[in-house]
């Protein structure tokens, strides 16, 4: 079968398309100890966040990047103690943004999100507003202090098995969805000019 110069020429351009959308992310992939975040919010607007909450790390795993904090203080949100503080979306894997804990240091902590398929787990990073506590810090607590929630008992779904891929999955598939739409639209072309 021989292919026409127009179609080969679309799949070129199909092919670069595809790169020139790929090759970026993996780059901002690389862990090269630069982090891709902004400033994080003064601690002053960052206590008004959806979820803060004081606690003491009471043990660490994968070299510090995940924690398992004793909850003493909710400032807001709803947070179980224990709950399991992650330095990033993967502390199985190393990133650029990911925040690393010290054993029995306590933090306030604002972390990214609770992991929804995680119970008693949230997600931080570099990125965000936590720090290790100081007694200065005491000026930001607010009237109504709460106390942490007991651990749910319901079962989540389960880890979610393409976490491995952390921001570079998205791009991939959408290079590939319009890649592909690119090579049907090319294959219709090529049929319907040698009918």
């Amino acid at each position: 079968m021989r292919i026409a110069p127009a179609l080969g020429r679309l799949l070129m351009a199909v092919v670069l398309l595809v790169a020139s959308l790929v090759v970026p992310t993996l780059a901002l992939a690389d862990t090269t100890g630069v982090t891709d975040c902004a400033q994080p919010l003064p601690l002053e607007k960052a206590v008004f966040s959806d979820l803060v909450f004081v606690g003491r790390v009471t043990a660490i795993a994968n070299a510090g990047r995940s924690a398992s904090v004793e909850v003493t203080e909710v400032w807001r949100g709803d947070v179980p103690t224990p709950v399991t503080v992650n330095g990033g979306p993967d502390p199985a894997n190393a990133g650029v943004d990911d925040r690393t804990f010290e054993l029995g240091t306590t933090y306030l902590f604002v972390p990214v999100q609770m992991d929804g398929l995680r119970q008693a787990t949230v997600v931080d990073s570099v990125c965000s507003s936590t720090t290790p506590w100081t007694d200065d810090l005491a000026r930001l607590r607010p009237a109504n202090v709460g106390q942490p929630s007991p651990i749910s008992t319901t079962t989540s779904n389960g880890p979610n098995p393409f976490a491995f891929l952390g921001g570079v999955a998205m791009p991939i598939v959408t290079a590939g969805l319009v890649g592909g739409a690119a090579f049907l639209l090319a294959f219709v072309v090529a049929r319907r000019r040698e009918s």
